[in-house]
């Protein structure tokens, strides 16, 4: 039997463990759990991580489209911000363009901070990729790729 059919919840027989989603979603619950105490450690949640990545890669960003790219609420990355500027890991500005937007980055105590928790996550991506071929990542990695990309541009009904 393909493995389309297999996840179909349709199907009679159909099995969780069978459901790429089902699988994604206890993959990130459990990567998520265990980061979650790794993070709390140092003193930051998973919005302010995700947020902090983000920055790292696209700053200085308005917090719309950080909410978007850090896959966030907005309101959700609106305290993260609050919070995480408390501390001095990030500084907001008026957008270059439009003064009425905020625009965020990281500061020199947020990069350190980054460069103390890189190596957690690092430990932590390594322990759920063991035993997975480079072959056999590069495959998921497209594979869910292209699955979010679907997800983007088709609607459910």
């Amino acid at each position: 039997m393909s493995f389309a059919k297999m996840g179909d919840p349709t199907r009679a027989g159909f099995k969780l463990e069978n459901s790429p989603f089902y699988l994604i979603a206890n993959a990130d619950f459990k990567y998520h759990e265990d980061m979650d105490l790794a993070l709390s450690r140092n003193g930051i949640d998973r919005s302010m991580y995700r947020v902090m990545t983000v920055l790292r890669e696209q700053a200085p960003i308005s917090i719309g489209r950080l909410a978007e790219v850090a896959l966030l609420k907005r309101p959700t990355v609106s305290r993260a911000i609050e919070r995480m500027v408390d501390r001095g890991l990030v500084a907001t500005q008026p957008g270059a363009e439009d003064n009425r937007v905020t625009e965020v980055a990281l500061t020199g105590e947020g990069i350190a901070l980054m460069g103390t928790l890189t190596p957690v996550v690092a430990r932590q991506v390594a322990r759920a990729v063991e035993g997975i071929d480079d072959a056999d990542l590069g495959v998921l990695i497209r594979t869910l790729q292209k699955m979010v990309s679907n997800l983007n541009r088709l609607a459910i009904e």
